[in-house]
């Protein structure tokens, strides 16, 4: 199994979801409102630091992972500028 943890900096957070549900998986937990700074920059729901991020978990079986994260990749290099799209992959040892 594998954590996958996106992150994604735009209007349409649904997207994530979406891709999840065309790969099968039908488990996912989403966060709104998150702040912070990354290497695209700051996003703290300010005038100055304007924009949220949206963080979706989802604990993938390891024989999607590699399907799954070649989707989100595609998506994110596809993203309209000002977007933003970030996956981080994690081993689970055990999930219940």
């Amino acid at each position: 199994m594998k954590l996958f943890m996106m992150m994604y900096g735009g209007p349409s957070p649904a997207r994530l979801a979406a891709i999840l549900e065309r790969h099968g998986m039908h488990e996912y937990t989403s966060f709104s409102g998150g702040q912070g700074s990354g290497r695209t920059g700051k996003r703290e729901g300010s005038r100055a630091w304007p924009g949220e991020t949206t963080v979706t978990v989802s604990v993938v079986p390891a024989e999607h992972a590699d399907a799954l994260a070649a989707a989100l990749e595609q998506e994110a290099e596809a993203l309209p500028a000002g977007e933003r799209l970030h996956l981080a992959v994690l081993p689970t040892d055990r999930f219940f």
